[in-house]
């Protein structure tokens, strides 16, 4: 017969279950080539690029980046039409599976808003990506100048 304290165990232990579960590594993601540039010290907003590898059967789709040195990040891609670029912000990253996709100057890449302190080349940025299913996987990105 489960009493109340076992019951609060049982809950307890498959809690903790789908907590690991929510923080499991994105599986096949890589990143190569990183870097965030530098920016001039009145600057609020940096730029990251990096390619994006999924050695996966299966797409990955990347909904959230975030770290504790920004406000916040963003994707977004430089488009030109007619001679005039523009800026369009994306909501997800897919990386096809056993593909690969460039952030780049003058293409996708991140935006990164309000650092808490001004990053200089050679500084260290963790940055995490959550994907669509939880998964969450954190990268070391240096900055270098432009």
């Amino acid at each position: 017969m489960f009493t109340i304290k076992n019951k609060l165990n049982l809950l307890l232990i498959s809690s903790s279950f789908f907590v690991a579960a929510a923080h499991a590594e994105i599986i096949g993601l890589s990143v190569e080539d990183a870097w965030i540039a530098e920016a001039p010290p009145v600057s609020k907003v940096m730029a990251g690029y990096m390619q994006l590898s999924n050695s996966g059967t299966q797409a990955i789709v990347i909904k959230k980046a975030q770290s504790d040195t920004y406000s916040s990040i963003e994707l977004h891609e430089t488009l030109n039409a007619n001679g005039m670029a523009s800026m369009v912000r994306h909501e997800t990253i897919e990386i096809p599976a056993d593909g690969h996709i460039e952030l780049k100057p003058g293409g996708k890449h991140l935006m990164l808003f309000n650092p808490v302190k001004r990053l200089l080349d050679g500084d260290t940025v963790d940055i995490k990506f959550v994907s669509d299913n939880g998964q969450q996987q954190v990268f070391s990105i240096k900055v270098k100048k432009p």
